[in-house]
């Protein structure tokens, strides 16, 4: 489970962050299930060769995001023209063997590296648009440190303009696009959820304050003043076509100063505490949401807040390195007392 979200300030800079809803551990929360993973910030500078499991390839672009340390794998990030995009579960995506993706003339990517492939290889959405049928996934599982793991993965990318995009590979690994709303989540596809969304469009921000007078004289004042009674039916459970409907609503116009905090207060009714969600009784692990993740896309910054602690650790893009980096990520749960 995850959601990602796009903002834009009253002088059109656009603010875009995910969730990671994942039932494995990413930042020491259970070193006995976490596969020897850590989550932390990659950078990947233009130039550098990148060594991938299935075709090697040399960035074009720098690019910087939450991966996995020692792989170059990104869950989420940003390159240096301002295209950011993620990854999440879609359970109706495909794959295709290598000799029959080849035969299509198309190009084979493993799904954990399509992100990392996309942020360092285009610079737009436009881009994205012209050239996506390209590609194709292939059924390779990912190795990681002795184990195979394999998700099923569909994407979403946004660039500097505001223009954004989900991709979902579900015809044997070849990719559908569809334009995004301004947020994507996950199963099932996406045309799905924008047919679902046209149920929820009445909804809006504005208060009743009016009574209303029914049958035989009998008048009614709305109760608490009318708070919130023009978003009732707005659907309040952590599935995913719940929350993509309860991300996509209205919010007052902000600063772009304000951004970063805006765009965390709009993920706070989809961050999903630890322990609402396990498979079976018997599960140790929950599916919760391991971090949260927001972008400036003008200043080609990253904020991260794991589900360990309320500090948050931020990092600029560097487009002068020269060489790889993973840098920690603070999960400590600060608070500053007075």
């Amino acid at each position: 489970m995850c959601t990602n979200t796009e903002i834009t300030a009253k002088n059109g800079e656009h603010f875009w962050g995910r969730t990671m809803d994942l039932a494995l551990p990413m930042f020491g929360e259970d070193p006995e299930h976490d596969l020897g993973a850590r989550g932390m910030i990659t950078t990947i500078p233009a130039g550098v060769d990148i060594d991938s499991q299935l075709a090697n390839w040399q960035a074009d672009y720098a690019a910087m995001g939450i991966g996995i340390g020692g792989t170059l794998i990104l869950f989420d990030g940003i390159n240096e023209h301002g295209l950011a995009g993620d990854l999440q579960v879609l359970f109706e995506s495909t794959a295709d063997t290598l000799e029959n993706i080849q035969q299509r003339q198309q190009v084979p990517v493993m799904n954990t590296e399509f992100v990392t492939y996309v942020l360092t290889h285009f610079k737009s959405v436009k881009e994205i648009r012209e050239n996506y049928q390209n590609f194709a996934v292939v059924d390779q599982p990912t190795m990681l440190n002795g184990h195979s793991i394999s998700f099923p993965l569909h994407y979403s990318f946004v660039d500097e303009s505001g223009d954004g995009v989900a991709l979902e590979p579900v015809d044997n690994g070849s990719f559908k696009l569809y334009n995004s709303v301004g947020v994507v989540t996950n199963s099932p596809e996406y045309n799905w959820h924008t047919v679902n969304l046209r149920n929820y469009i009445a909804l809006n921000d504005l208060n009743i304050k009016q009574p209303k007078t029914y049958k035989n004289g009998v008048t009614l004042n709305p109760i608490e003043g009318g708070t919130g009674y023009r978003l009732t039916g707005l659907p309040g459970t952590y599935t995913s076509p719940d929350r993509l409907v309860r991300s996509a609503n209205l919010m007052d116009d902000f600063e772009a100063k304000d951004g970063i905090a805006q765009l965390y207060a709009a993920f706070r009714p989809v961050i999903i505490p630890r322990g609402m969600e396990r498979n079976t009784s018997e599960d140790i692990l929950s599916d919760y949401t391991r971090y949260w993740s927001g972008y400036d896309l003008k200043q080609r910054k990253v904020y991260i807040q794991t589900g360990r602690g309320m500090a948050i650790t931020a990092k600029c893009l560097n487009q002068t390195a020269t060489t790889i980096s993973f840098d920690e990520v603070d999960t400590g749960n600060y608070i500053h007392e007075i």
